[in-house]
């Protein structure tokens, strides 16, 4: 079984995304290639996914979106983060804490995460209280119309939150809203 590198709930509906043998417009990691606008930043956000319109469950116009790119503040140590986004722009509304924390997740952490090709696992039915139990800390209700979790990798040869982070599993949220093109990005330990 491959490792689920990003977890998407939609609809009822689990697609989870693994790692791809061949290049793919949904990736892990890597450059962003959208232009961040809205706050500066002592240390860039971290690109942790992009989710192409293919492994989204598009109702069609005016909800459609081409491409949803996650962007977390790994840098930033408890970091929740709100953007909106368009094609080729992602424009911060909040972020806390402004500054980065030093040495966070780690000394000498990457700036740029392994960029790895990714398509759809095997999707299937599942209700949000079975779908909640992926990560610690979940909301008891489903808070937006897409949740998309990135828990810790284990098979990219690095780590993402330090050994005990990785173990306790520390996941990255991302409630995302296709009609208005908006995310709230937050993590959630047990």
């Amino acid at each position: 079984m491959r490792e689920e590198l990003v977890v998407i709930y939609q609809n009822g509906t689990v697609t989870p995304l693994v790692r791809s043998e061949e290049h793919s417009f949904s990736v892990f990691g890597g450059p962003l290639e959208a232009e961040i606008g809205g706050s500066r930043f002592a240390k860039p956000l971290h690109h942790v996914a992009t989710i192409n319109h293919n492994q989204l469950q598009i109702l069609g116009a005016p909800l459609y979106v081409w491409e949803l790119p996650l962007v977390y503040g790994l840098f930033y140590s408890g970091c929740t983060l709100e953007y909106t986004f368009e094609r080729s722009a992602i424009s911060i509304q909040s972020v806390e804490p402004k500054e980065p924390t030093e040495s966070w997740p780690y000394a000498n952490f990457p700036v740029l995460l392994p960029y790895v090709p990714l398509e759809a696992g095997t999707v299937q039915s599942e209700e949000w209280e079975q779908f909640s139990r992926r990560a610690p800390n979940l909301p008891e209700e489903q808070p937006s119309e897409v949740v998309v979790l990135v828990p810790p990798p284990s098979t990219l040869g690095f780590s993402m939150w330090g050994r005990g982070g990785d173990a306790e599993g520390v996941t990255i949220v991302f409630e995302c809203s296709l009609k208005e093109k908006r995310v709230s990005a937050y993590n959630v330990c047990g």
